[in-house]
This record gives C-alpha cells, structure tokens and sequence, in this order.
C-alpha cells in the first residue's frame, strides 16, 4: 500500500513544478485547437490581396423624356482617358486597321468580368458629378448623374428627384451597345431585375454597370411619381425617361468589330480559304470565346466576345458577325425558345447550333 501512494505524490509533485515553470499564456497556445490557427493563418493571407483598376472611359449625356416631359443635358463634354494597364491578349487575335471604335487594336482578354445587373450599393456621399442628365415633367425633376470610370471597373450611376412626392421611384433600362455596326441589347430585358423600380426618397439611389468595350453604350432611365389613392400626394408622372450615354476608346479593349475583323484575318490565314475550312475554323473559334450564361442575362456579341457569358443569343450573333465579315452567306433560325445558325456552303444550306456545340458547358 505504501508504494501506490508513493508514485501518487510523486506524480503530483511533477505536475506542480512543471506548471509553475510554463507561463499560462503558453500553455493555451499549446492547447489551441489546430483549426483555429489554421483559420486564423488563412484570414491573414485574405487580407493581403489587393485589386488592378484599368483606365479608359470616355462619357457624354443625352436626355429625352415622353409624355410632354423637358429634358436638359448638363455635362456633355467627354473626359478622355487611355488604359495604361492592358487586360492579357489573346493569342491568335490580331488587330484590324480600319474600324470605327478605337485608334488601336490589341486582342481581347479572356478574364474580363462584369456586374450582370443593374444593383443598388450605399448611398454615395459624394454631392459634385462630371456628367448628368435631367428630365422634368409636372413640376419634378428626375437627374441621373455619374462620372468617368475607368473601363472594366463598376461606373456609378445617381439617381435623384426634387420637387418629388415619397412615391418617387426610378428604374435602369438594359444598356445597348454600338461601335459603328449594328445596335444591340448587351443584356436580356425580360429578366426581373432590368424591370425593378426603386425608391428614391430623399437620399437617392444608385445603379451600377461595367463597360467592358469600345463603343458606345446608351443605357435609359425611367422614373415614375404617382399615387392615385393619395391626390394630394399624386405628382402624375407614369413615363418618364432620361438617357445616358458612354462612350470608351480603350486600346486595351477593343470593339466587337475589332475584335471579329481579327478574328477573321486569322481565320484566312491558318486556312485554305474555302467555305467549310472557314466555317468550321470560325465555329470552333467562338466555342473559345464564351460560356453558357446559366443566370440567362447576357445576350449579346458584346457580353460573349468581352464578358465571355452568354446565352443562345450570343453564339448565334458572335457566329453570324463572323461569317458575315468572312463573306459567307448565312441566317437566324429561331424555335422553342431558341437561336441557332444557317449557313451556306457549296451551294447548300446547313444548320449549326453552337450552343449545344459547346460540349465544355452543354
């Protein structure tokens, strides 16, 4: 019995000396959990990243209202910028002199991003703007103001209201894009968020979007005041609408026709030049451009060739712009919902559904 006991203090006695020699600050290290500091190691390492802002935006202000509404555009003169950081080439995309956007032509980077819908941040404290545009009907004047902002990068759009009732509410219409050839929508209207009015209130609101070519985009704003259950509270405004407009000449960014003329050359070049080598080359080549847009958002040649998003739509008008620069006839075919390609080769017509070609998404 002596024995046992005797180990007993021993192992106390150990215990105590050992403890009164370790500092207690280092016996909770000791006893951290391994997770925690593994944690704590990655949220150091998230903290140091920083971000690259491109430059390169050129903007004006047109403004238009319907329903017996004034306009007055304020701000009109544009700010000139270049890029001074371009965005990574793409291989195999050379420039094309000739084109109406930009002085110069390098190829398009592949990574470029962009906010997909109009959305509303804080409220900006910032009270002096380079470029606005005002619409007033029935005493109230409705102003959307912004300034330069570099090209790939959010530009903030204000929206305003004075002389407005607290029914005072504005929208962001889908902007449209042009650089000399034709007109067209960069996103899909019919998705909710393009049709959401949001209150203005005192403060205002603000709407964001990213301009990620050269060219110039047109975006509309509506605005609506009114309230028929309160007359006197009824300021009568159901329509009524004002335009921005932005133009970017970035080097760094070209235009969708730079970026197709491009494409084309080299087309001819790695080809034999007939119709099928050119089609097949041409086909193949879009599939690399872009990925289906799962959120059904962007539509456009603009979103697929500088966002690299978009749905049917933009297989099937990146694929037609190509073949129309490459001088081979071709056409829209449109059911269930869907767009795909008609195109003549060797005196015959054939289908080409690029969409479902692009086996890495489909």
């Amino acid at each position: 019995m002596k024995r046992p006991l005797y180990y007993l203090l021993c192992a106390i006695a150990c215990t105590s000396m050992v403890s009164a020699t370790m500092p207690m600050a280092a016996i909770a290290e000791a006893i951290r959990p391994r997770a925690t500091a593994e944690q704590q190691a990655q949220a150091d390492a998230a903290s140091s990243d920083t971000g690259k802002a491109e430059d390169g935006a050129n903007t004006s202000a047109a403004a238009d209202t319907e329903e017996d509404g004034t306009a007055t555009p304020t701000g009109t003169s544009a700010a000139n910028t270049e890029s001074a950081n371009g965005t990574a080439a793409t291989p195999g995309t050379p420039a094309t002199p000739g084109t109406t956007a930009a002085t110069d032509t390098p190829t398009p980077s592949l990574l470029a991003q962009a906010t997909p819908t109009p959305e509303a941040i804080s409220t900006t404290s910032q009270t002096t703007y380079a470029h606005s545009a005002t619409a007033t009907q029935n005493g109230v004047t409705f102003t959307v103001s912004w300034n330069d902002a570099p090209a790939g990068t959010a530009t903030t759009f204000h929206v305003t209201q004075a002389n407005g009732s607290s029914q005072a509410k504005a929208r962001m219409d889908v902007p449209t894009y042009w650089d000399g050839g034709s007109q067209e929508s960069v996103c899909d209207p019919s998705r909710p968020a393009w049709a959401s009015y949001h209150s203005l209130g005192t403060a205002g609101h603000d709407f964001t979007f990213d301009f990620t070519a050269s060219g110039t985009y047109r975006i509309h704003f509506y605005f609506m005041d009114n309230d028929r259950n309160d007359p006197q509270n009824d300021k009568g405004i159901y329509y009524l609408r004002t335009t921005a407009e932005v133009t970017v000449n970035d080097a760094a960014r070209p235009s969708v026709t730079q970026i197709v003329n491009g494409a084309v050359n080299l087309c001819r070049q790695q080809t034999n030049g007939s119709k099928y080598d050119m089609a097949l080359w041409l086909h193949d080549w879009t599939l690399d451009q872009l990925e289906y847009d799962h959120s059904l958002n962007w539509c456009s040649a603009e979103s697929g060739l500088t966002r690299h998003q978009g749905t049917c739509e933009s297989y099937q008008r990146i694929y037609s712009k190509l073949l129309d620069a490459a001088g081979i006839a071709n056409g829209r075919i449109t059911g269930n919902g869907h767009t795909w390609n008609a195109v003549k080769i060797d005196g015959k017509w054939c289908q080409m559904d690029l969409t479902w070609d692009d086996t890495s998404d489909n």
